[in-house]
Formats: structure tokens, C-alpha cells, sequence
């Protein structure tokens, strides 16, 4: 089996499961291809269990980062209520009756990279969640076999803070539609009963063949 082939499931599957760029990045997928292709390098593709061993390592890689995205949460929720602990203490002397009323009390810089570091951090995270919902919401809408060509097309997109997600979800898909309607066509997911159709031909399309 090479890399491509490799990569190409890989993308397949996680665009199935709706794995995210935050948690199994471009970069660790291509460094997996490379080396699961070096380890069955004798091994076809669509050998059986191939594909079970790539969807298992993908999902133990997925699990192992979501869960460090969580305790890096966890840590930064901590600072937080550190920092806010800290502020009222200040609060506190600032207001004391013992202090004079003309002297200004200048926070610590160490507490001012904190909440600046603390704010990042929450912008991040609010940014990275408003675009997986901006996906889903266009998903909705756009055929199945057609979602990992939509994750390519979505990738660098910077989320607007001061815009719904709805709006630019549609916005997305209609760039998306205009784009490729000429080589794909229409782009909507197909009714219940299309998709049995389709699957019904395909079997039929199928060679016969003779159990003896």
C-alpha cells in the first residue's frame, strides 16, 4: 500500500466521523499515513482488516487529544478562578479605608499576561467551536459523498465573530455550490429513497455469480 492510499481513507473516515482539524491536525494524519504505509508496506489497501486497524488507531489518536483539550480546559478554568481570587483581593485593598483615596493601585504585569494569556484562550476556543457548528449547519445541507471536499474548501476559513453562524454556514454552502455545481452538480443531500435507489442499482450492477 503507499502514503496516498493510506491518507485518503484516513480523510475518508474522519470526515465520516466528523473528526476535527483541532483534534487529529493535517500534519499528524500525513505523518500516520506514512508510517502505517511503512508497516504494511507488503499489505494491500482492502487486505482484510486494513481498514479496521486505521479506523482504530484513528479513533485511540481522536480520544487521546480530546482528552488533552480537556485538561488543558480544566487548567485554564483553575487559572481563572486563581486570577479572579486574586483581583478581589486587590479589589479589597485598593478599597480599604486605611488606604488613601488618591493612590492608584497598578496590578502585578505577572497578573496582567496571566488573564491576557487566560483570554486568548477562551477566544480560541470560542472561535474553534463557532466554526464546527458554521460546518455542521452547511453540512446539513450538502451531499454526504461530498463532505471531505468541503472540509478542504472550509479549512483556512477565518470565522466572523460579528456574524451568525447560520448566515455564514449558508453563505459557505452557496460558494461552495457556485464553485463546483459545474463538475459535481447539484450539491443537496439525497432523499431517503435516492439513496436506496442508488444502492439497489449498484448491487444489480453487480456480477453474478454461480454458487456451485
Amino acid at each position: 500500500m503507499t502514503k496516498e492510499e493510506v491518507l485518503q481513507r484516513a480523510n475518508t473516515y474522519c470526515s465520516e466521523r466528523s473528526y476535527d482539524s483541532e483534534t487529529l491536525t493535517d500534519d499528524f494524519k500525513d505523518k500516520f499515513a506514512e508510517f502505517f504505509a511503512k508497516k504494511h508496506e507488503a499489505a494491500g489497501i482492502d487486505d482484510d482488516g486494513i481498514l479496521d486497524e486505521i479506523k482504530f488507531n484513528l479513533d485511540t489518536a481522536r480520544s487521546a487529544a480530546t482528552k488533552g483539550l480537556a485538561a488543558k480546559q480544566k487548567m485554564f478554568e483553575s487559572k481563572e478562578n486563581d486570577y479572579k481570587n486574586q483581583i478581589e483581593e486587590l479589589n479589597k485593598k485598593i478599597a480599604h479605608p486605611n488606604q488613601p483615596q488618591q493612590q492608584q493601585f497598578e496590578m502585578p504585569e505577572e497578573v496582567k499576561e496571566q488573564l491576557a494569556e487566560l483570554k486568548k484562550f477562551k477566544d480560541e476556543e470560542a472561535k474553534k467551536n463557532k466554526f464546527n457548528e458554521i460546518v455542521g449547519l452547511a453540512k446539513k445541507d450538502i451531499r454526504q459523498d461530498l463532505h471531505g471536499e468541503f472540509d478542504v474548501f472550509i479549512r483556512d476559513y477565518e470565522v466572523k465573530d460579528d456574524v451568525s453562524a447560520e448566515d455564514q454556514a449558508k453563505r459557505l454552502h452557496s460558494r461552495f455550490q457556485e464553485i463546483f455545481k459545474s463538475k459535481i452538480g447539484d450539491i443537496k443531500p439525497l432523499a431517503p429513497k435516492q439513496v436506496q435507489k442508488q444502492e439497489d442499482e449498484f448491487i444489480d450492477a453487480l456480477p453474478k455469480v454461480k454458487v456451485q
